[in-house]
């Protein structure tokens, strides 16, 4: 028992350390003010792949968390 106790804990620490990857990503992407716009749109279109990424990776984390909380 106490590894999935482990686990749960570091499922629970890395979706907290993604879910502060989405926030930042979002507040940069509020942020920015570039005078060459093709660069502003790659940047934005770059933010938005790591986001969906981040959060395809948190409904990972909620998935396992949920599937050991039923082996437990």
């Amino acid at each position: 028992m106490p590894h999935y106790e482990q686990v749960r804990h570091a499922i629970s620490a890395r979706k907290h350390t993604l879910e502060s990857i989405v926030d930042g990503i979002k507040n940069r992407k509020n942020g920015i003010q570039d005078e060459n716009h093709e660069v502003e749109e790659k940047m934005i279109h770059r933010l938005n792949q790591i986001e969906a990424e981040a959060k395809d990776m948190i409904s990972h984390c909620e998935q396992t968390e949920n599937a050991l909380r039923r082996e437990i």
